[in-house]
């Protein structure tokens, strides 16, 4: 009799028990799997503090000298230098545009970031560079804007970093009212210790749109004149 007992509460323990089937359990393994590779993936979204690390080498394209247009909306780029990161924001539109460099020393606290604001910017950001033009082992920033419109006016702002001060460089000859020929429509790089610009040379009787002068390219390198920093057409 005992026996009989005995098996039957086996089979209803058998009955009873959530033992999973062979295609549930495959189910299951795959769910645990997708899981984990949705948060490998997301990682950075997951972790404290958001996606950026001041500290970390730089992502790709993030040294890149081409930034997104603005036009109302604010844009932004990253540049570093030895172990500098600077985060250049612009805001505004055509009457209020102001661009902001905030710069960090990852050495000492990757949190901790000093700003500079440049006011009464004309044109929107479209490029920019670091680099040492004047080789005193401290980086300028170099802004290049343009304006809207057919003419595409371009203009140059700048910042370099003294004893990891920001300095304003002053755009001095880029402003320069009697360029021949000049109708707009030039672009701004560095090369080498020279920022340089090209623009198509217009005749006084030529028509918008057709230059008959060819190009024109100008160097200019950066000067220090008593406390002041200043671009001027290397001759």
């Amino acid at each position: 009799m005992k026996p009989i007992i005995y098996f039957l509460l086996i089979c209803g323990i058998a009955c009873n028990s959530p033992m999973k089937s062979k295609q549930e359990m495959s189910d299951s393994a795959s769910s645990q799997e997708d899981a984990t590779q949705a948060a490998s993936s997301n990682s950075s979204d997951n972790a404290s503090g958001g996606t950026a690390n001041a500290g970390s080498a730089p992502a790709p394209g993030e040294e890149s000298s081409n930034v997104t247009k603005g036009g109302n909306n604010a844009v932004s780029n990253t540049l570093r230098y030895k172990h500098f990161k600077y985060a250049i924001v612009s805001k505004g539109d055509g009457s209020g545009r102001s661009i902001t460099i905030a710069d960090t020393d990852t050495r000492i606290d990757s949190l901790k970031a000093d700003s500079t604001t440049i006011h009464d910017v004309k044109g929107i950001l479209q490029q920019t560079a670091i680099d040492d033009l004047d080789n005193d082992k401290n980086p300028e920033i170099y802004l290049f804007t343009y304006s809207d419109g057919t003419e595409h006016t371009g203009s140059v702002y700048g910042i370099t970093y003294i004893n990891n001060k920001g300095v304003r460089i002053f755009s001095g000859d880029v402003d320069d009212p009697e360029l021949k020929g000049y109708r707009g429509r030039d672009s701004f790089y560095v090369q080498q210790k020279h920022i340089v610009r090209t623009y198509p040379v217009y005749g006084e009787s030529d028509p918008d749109g057709k230059p008959s002068g060819g190009k024109r390219t100008i160097k200019y390198k950066l000067t220090k004149q008593g406390n002041s920093y200043m671009l001027k057409e290397a001759k």
